[in-house]
């Protein structure tokens, strides 16, 4: 077994206090934009702690400390509870440095951390900084600390924070430790297991925890199936990715446009325009309204398969439905109908671009020249090529040789004449 305490040990640089002594709070001491309420009216702890959770809960981690500092400074009965609050405080406004901190002046004052609530706010803080090595280090900590504590919120947090740094096998080796600890996983420690999968393209495990769920009989949410949908689609897996769709159907559990989204984007690699376009019908029998993603992966499926006018007419539903489109939309429209010889169709978006004023790039440019040249329309082609040497983009082969098949074609025909 892979254990915790011994991954966690070294991972955690506590916070030291200044020499001579703590006449002021370290936090303090630090960070002096957090300045002291003096105008504050004299409060009991149980109220300034109450102010702290109020802050905290809107985010204002300034003013949560400025609290704590007075509380300190004043010598007032400050507790495990008013340092908890300011530890999810700063939680809770992403300041992951500072809980630590706050973790660390705790031990100095002489204040013991609560296992279930201090050390778990910082666990939470460090995972939504994204220092998943931090958080690991302080559960392990937590561990060494207690004989059997009920760390189960302590291991979600830490296996979201391995989500969150891409670091799949940290996420199943806690997934395991906690099954060996008899602790058993929910569904926000399964969907974090399952997106941690997802993000390191191991589409196997995540599929295997969505079974593992099953037989705990822990009920599978929208996020845990989003989530191993997203796998399946990361690595071409269609199949599986349309069959996680409708294994949510029939356990009830309602679709939304992210769902949705990975499994177009998944039909898209598959080159699977029809399966693709039959999402679509869904999501609008669903009155799920589709993305930019979706539309993005509905009409790039519609250029693999060379369905220009299919890619056409998702381009305009999106329009129509007010879908903020982007220069990759556009582009990957001007090359679906150039490979079907459609330039009056590509040469449309092109100019369309313009009008909506997103500036084209080099691959619209070389889209529209590719098309032109591909019916011999080589003054169109001719035309377009001109604004790509305009523009100051640096042509790429495609376009120099489109351009140069149009120059070669458009001379001989004037020869001819």
């Amino acid at each position: 077994m892979t254990d915790i305490r011994q991954r966690s040990r070294g991972g955690l640089q506590k916070v030291r206090p200044p020499t001579g002594g703590w006449t002021e709070p370290w936090i303090a001491a630090q960070h002096p934009s957090i300045e002291s309420s003096q105008s504050r009216a004299k409060a009991s702890p149980r109220q300034d702690i109450a102010t702290i959770l109020a802050f905290g809960k809107a985010t204002q981690w300034q003013q949560a400390l400025s609290v704590l500092r007075d509380m300190v400074l004043t010598k007032m009965d400050f507790n495990v509870f008013s340092y908890s609050a300011g530890i999810s405080a700063c939680e809770k406004g992403k300041q992951w440095q500072l809980a630590l901190e706050l973790l660390s002046e705790m031990r100095q004052v002489r204040v013991e951390p609560n296992i279930f609530i201090s050390c778990n706010a910082g666990i939470s803080a460090c995972e939504k900084g994204e220092q998943w090595r931090r958080a690991l280090a302080l559960l392990g900590e937590m561990l060494e600390a207690t004989v059997e504590p009920d760390v189960l919120l302590s291991y979600s947090a830490g296996i979201s924070a391995c989500d969150k740094g891409k670091q799949w096998q940290q996420a199943l080796a806690l997934l395991s430790e906690m099954c060996e600890a008899t602790v058993e996983p929910n569904i926000f420690s399964y969907s974090a297991g399952i997106s941690a999968c997802d993000k390191g393209m191991q589409w196997q495990r995540a599929l295997a925890l969505l079974s593992e769920m099953c037989e705990a009989k822990v009920e599978s949410n929208i996020f845990s199936y989003s989530a191993g949908i997203s796998a399946c689609q990361k690595c071409k897996k269609w199949q599986f990715a349309l069959a996680l769709l409708s294994e949510m159907c029939e356990a009830k559990v309602e679709s939304n446009v992210f769902s949705y989204s990975a499994g177009v984007s998944a039909l898209e690699k598959g080159s699977q325009w029809q399966q693709a376009l039959s999402l679509f019908s869904e999501m609008r029998e669903a009155r799920v309204e589709p993305s930019a993603i979706s539309y993005g992966a509905g009409i790039s499926a519609c250029e693999r398969g060379e369905e220009w006018d299919q890619a056409l007419w998702l381009l305009c539903e999106a329009r129509q439905g007010k879908v903020k489109l982007d220069i990759l939309h556009y582009n990957i429209a001007i090359t679906a109908c150039g490979k079907s010889k459609e330039w009056q169709a590509s040469l449309s978006l092109f100019r369309e671009m313009q009008q909506e004023k997103i500036e084209p790039d080099r691959y619209s440019l070389t889209g529209a020249t590719i098309a032109c040249s591909r019916q011999w329309e080589w003054q169109q082609a001719l035309s377009v090529a001109l604004e790509l040497w305009q523009s100051k983009l640096e042509p790429d082969t495609f376009s120099l040789s489109a351009t140069i098949r149009a120059l070669v074609w458009g001379i001989s025909r004037q020869q001819k004449t």
